[in-house]
């Protein structure tokens, strides 16, 4: 398998890439978590610019935000590079021009979980095998927000396999939505508690539930876990600035 880098990514979502290379990189994210991963991070990030900005200022702000960072973190070819350097470099840069926007397009009365809560969820790609079906079954129907379909394949997942942090993860975004609330946070929590790419992302969506309750002191002490260095640092930091 190819071995690809954050300016790949950049160059998929772009449109930029030949057929073949197209071709060639959708192979690789159905066999690579982590590449599948770090795609669905970069598509959040859109996203949570697409809210706050018109479409024109979104589209500028994002590009020259990557284009400005491109040189310096995607110089070489090589495994994709960790999360936490690519996102520390372009989150810093989002939350400031998020933060600029702050005053003309939101008031204390936003909607949180709107604004921040456009997750997808990626899976590698089907095998064959029930337990794998079971996933493209829930990312089908997570991804078209019927969550209440969601959590019933992802229980069945989780017997099959306990330890997925990734299913626990998003069975615990999926139940905060349908009024599930003490056990999607109960599987957030011990995403949290481990370490997997997902433990900050859980940590930042256990935040986003204690904004969109109007409990802001519970939801700062969750931002405040959340490192610099992380994925979801600048998420973190657009809702932190949305909260004082």
């Amino acid at each position: 398998m190819a071995a690809y880098n954050n300016e790949d990514i950049i160059r998929y979502e772009d449109g930029d890439m030949l057929p073949e290379e197209r071709q060639q990189f959708e192979a690789a994210l159905q066999e690579d978590p982590a590449l599948a991963a770090t795609l669905a991070q970069y598509r959040e990030l859109s996203a949570t610019l697409s809210d706050r900005l018109r479409p024109d200022l979104h589209r500028d702000a994002l590009k020259a935000t990557l284009l400005a960072q491109r040189n310096t973190h995607f110089g070489r070819k090589g495994k994709v590079v960790a999360m936490k350097k690519y996102f520390t470099a372009i989150g810093a840069a989002a939350a400031i021009l998020v933060g600029i926007m702050l005053f003309r397009f939101y008031s204390h009365d936003a909607d949180y979980m709107e604004t921040y809560g456009n997750i997808e969820m990626q899976v590698a790609a089907e095998r064959g095998n029930n337990a794998d079906s079971l996933l493209q079954s829930a990312a089908l129907y997570f991804n078209e927000k019927a969550y209440t379909k969601v959590i019933p394949l992802l229980d069945a997942y989780l017997k099959t396999d306990s330890s997925s942090q990734m299913a626990l993860y998003y069975r615990g975004v999926a139940a905060t939505h349908t009024g599930e609330t003490p056990a999607g946070l109960a599987d957030l929590k011990k995403v949290y508690e481990g370490e997997s790419v997902f433990k900050y992302d859980a940590a930042f969506y256990i935040a986003l539930y204690y904004a969109q309750q109007q409990n802001k002191k519970e939801a700062l002490a969750w931002l405040k876990l959340i490192p610099a260095d992380a994925a979801a640092a600048a998420k973190a930091a657009a809702l932190e600035k949305d909260l004082k």
